[in-house]
């Protein structure tokens, strides 16, 4: 039997340290499936050569950290996720967030959960405001015919929630259970002068009396076709007018509640300012 051949042809010898080798060695099997998969001629794009990175996933108030194989450029994540644990749904998406990624060897995800809803929901619909002009009342009183009411319907939407929060919304459907009602309102448009303001708050207040003397538990209280309390009316009426509202005149008491008007407003008399329409 002869001897295995020593000439140089049939032997190489291999000068590289061990450590270098070892390294050879893990490339080049980390690049032997992909030689293997790639068509006859072609060459090996070593762009989407496989690598060990260093993976955080970061998905919603959760943080997953791993090492994973990785190919570089590649743009579908489901594979690396799936080894991780991380189930992702039809409409869910995966984003890239920017890292040193070609410096230290790690690279971050950011997993945006997308939903659908499908909901029904009870909105309330305002009701209107219809006006019916009445020549009969004075311009700026308004009388009330209908309170109305407001209506109400069920909508069915389709709610599309990312990340939980809701980012856009479709009504599929709508279906009323209630109309509304409008509310009407009688509006004044009768021109008065200034003199028949007094007259219609004397009707209210006194019935049209200018010489009344109104009783309130068993005591003396009100004076006069306005209603004039004692203490009002000697506030306001000027030197030479009577004791008492009820012993002047009409124009007395009107140029007395003038006075009073500007010094205190139509609140003075509250209960027939507010049904007249003057507040």
């Amino acid at each position: 039997m002869s001897k295995p051949s020593t000439s140089p042809v049939g032997r190489a010898t291999v000068h590289a340290r061990p450590r270098r080798l070892l390294r050879l060695l893990a490339l080049t099997a980390l690049a032997l499936p992909l030689v293997a998969s790639a068509p006859a001629g072609a060459g090996v794009d070593t762009s989407r050569l496989t690598a060990l990175v260093t993976l955080t996933v970061i998905d919603g108030d959760t943080v997953t950290n791993g090492i994973t194989t990785w190919r570089r450029h590649d743009d579908e994540h489901d594979d690396v996720l799936d080894r991780m644990g991380i189930v992702l749904g039809p409409l869910d998406r995966v984003e890239t967030v920017p890292t040193l990624l070609d410096r230290d060897g790690s690279l971050t995800l950011r997993v945006v959960r997308v939903e659908l809803e499908r909901i029904e929901r009870e909105v309330e619909l305002s009701h209107g405001l219809i006006t019916i002009e009445d020549p009969d009342l004075r311009r700026g009183v308004a009388r009330v015919v209908e309170e109305g009411r407001p209506g109400s319907v069920v909508k069915t939407e389709l709610v599309r929630l990312v990340d939980g929060e809701v980012e856009s919304e479709m009504t599929l459907s709508r279906s009323t259970l209630r109309p509304p009602v409008d509310r009407i309102e009688r509006v004044g448009t009768r021109e008065v002068r200034v003199a028949d303001v007094w007259d219609d708050l004397a009707r209210c207040e006194s019935s049209g009396r200018w010489d009344i003397v109104r009783v309130v538990n068993e005591r003396l209280s009100y004076y006069g076709g306005l209603q004039f309390h004692p203490r009002t009316w000697n506030a306001f009426r000027p030197q030479g007018f009577p004791d008492l509202a009820s012993e002047a005149t009409r124009t007395e008491q009107i140029q007395v509640a003038q006075r009073v008007l500007e010094a205190q407003g139509w609140g003075a008399w509250p209960a027939c300012s507010r049904r007249l329409g003057l507040r």
